[in-house]
């Protein structure tokens, strides 16, 4: 028997990445959370517009560039039967090219646009206890605000002293295997777990 210390095996400190307005606080100071629950949201009107703008401009990429190869591909017919050159038909090919590349890029603003929009949800990174919340809607917050913290309450850790003539048999006990450990937390029912070392 030994007194012992309970310590979280982790604690987050949660940030935005981003800076931004508190829209919502959608959970309470001691509060137990899952990983993935939304925690804060942040204003994302502008955001959520970044993203439409880049969506249409991939979508009128995409457009042009179906066009462009439904030409191409008639010139190539056209030219077979002698009523256009190659050199329209080149131009028309380098045309294609380069609408490809367009819709590439666009592809890629639209995808970087919804990571950033992601950025307004805040969700729990992990299951835990909240702390103290330091904002409220309506908050400027930035990457350096702390906006709450998370601890993790399952497992948990637990330090205990033992008298040094205990300490050879419990080093057999480890040598032979696991050897599991019985806490009885004040007022509550015993719980068992593994010693590390």
């Amino acid at each position: 028997h030994s007194n012992g210390t309970v310590t979280p095996v982790s604690t987050v400190d949660l940030r935005p990445q981003t800076t931004s307005t508190i829209r919502n606080v959608h959970i309470k100071e001691g509060q137990f959370v899952k990983s993935g629950q939304l925690m804060f949201s942040l204003d994302d009107r502008a955001d959520r517009a970044s993203v439409e703008r880049a969506e249409a401009q991939t979508a009128r990429d995409r457009a042009t560039l179906a066009d462009l190869e439904r030409q191409y591909k008639r010139s190539q017919e056209l030219a077979g039967q002698g009523f256009i050159s190659q050199s329209q038909v080149d131009t028309l090919r380098s045309q294609v090219e380069s609408a490809r590349a367009l819709v590439g890029a666009a592809s890629a603003e639209a995808r970087a646009s919804r990571v950033a929009a992601s950025y307004t949800s805040i969700r729990a990174p992990m299951s835990g206890r909240v702390g103290a919340i330091a904002v409220y809607p309506g908050s400027l917050v930035q990457p350096t605000t702390s906006l709450t913290t998370i601890t993790q309450l399952d497992p948990v850790n637990v330090a205990f002293t033992l008298p040094e003539s205990s300490l050879s048999d419990l080093l057999s006990a480890q040598r032979a295997g696991q050897v599991s450990v019985e806490a009885q937390p004040s007022g509550g029912k015993p719980v068992v777990g593994k010693l590390n070392f």
